[in-house]
């Protein structure tokens, strides 16, 4: 079975600000039902995707499971060698030939999609778009011929589930329009890049759900007891008295 995964590591911002720094991504916050066993998306560093490899009738779901499956992604390569589509190359010549570029691209385009969802922490949000600068770095992985591949992106997010309008879609774009504009004036001028704003906490998505109210348990009533001493002997009376803790 294959163990070339890509690892995407991704920065999450609405027109509030940054809400998410440095996360990596996992299959199942694209869906949780349908993804929930599948930790790693699967890699193929040496065959050129496209849209052509794939049967016609598969759905998008289909053709991610098969990034996502280790028995359908051996079956698809399977099937490529059957076809003579597979021929196998050196890292180094996938590298030069801009096959492992393409590749990042093709399962970006497929697991980032617009209008895509993805939750993060206890909220789903839409995505508007993606960026990527167009790097990766290769991890050797001991005993394994093909090494790991590591990218970073940036999302641009919309909370909620309905699709995005226009006008929102147009809101979120030309944020990052301004932002791009802003920060390549300052390069141009030798000035470093400006942090981007981070969102107030309350639009920040919390990693776990908050424990309802109705789960408080009231502390147990404890029964006071008295002791009286005397005439060189212990007298116990219990007290009728309830105090609470």
């Amino acid at each position: 079975m294959s163990t070339n995964i890509l690892i995407v590591k991704f920065d999450a911002s609405t027109l509030q600000g940054v809400i998410k720094k440095d996360q990596r991504y996992k299959p199942s916050m694209s869906n949780p039902s349908l993804y929930s066993s599948f930790p790693n998306i699967l890699f193929i560093p040496t065959i050129r995707l496209r849209k052509g490899l794939f049967d016609k009738d598969l759905g998008e779901d289909d053709i991610k499971k098969i990034f996502l499956s280790p028995v359908q992604f051996d079956n698809f390569i399977s099937r490529l060698r059957e076809k003579n589509l597979y021929q196998p190359l050196k890292i180094s010549e996938a590298k030069a030939k801009g096959i492992i570029h393409n590749n990042i691209k093709f399962i970006l385009d497929l697991f980032f999609n617009k209008n895509d969802k993805i939750t993060l922490g206890t909220q789903t949000f839409l995505i508007n778009n993606y960026q990527w600068n167009n790097k990766y770095t290769l991890t050797s992985v001991a005993e394994k011929k093909a090494p790991i591949v590591n990218v970073s992106i940036s999302l641009i997010l919309h909370k909620g589930t309905d699709s995005l309008t226009f006008t929102e879609s147009t809101r979120l774009s030309c944020m990052q329009k301004r932002e791009s504009i802003i920060n390549e004036y300052r390069e141009l001028v030798g000035l470093v890049r400006l942090p981007k704003k981070t969102a107030p906490s309350s639009s920040i998505p919390p990693d776990k759900p908050i424990s309802p109210l109705s789960n408080y348990r009231k502390p147990k009533k404890v029964t006071e007891r008295t002791y009286y001493y005397g005439a060189g002997k212990k007298n116990k009376r219990r007290s009728k008295k309830n105090k609470k803790i």
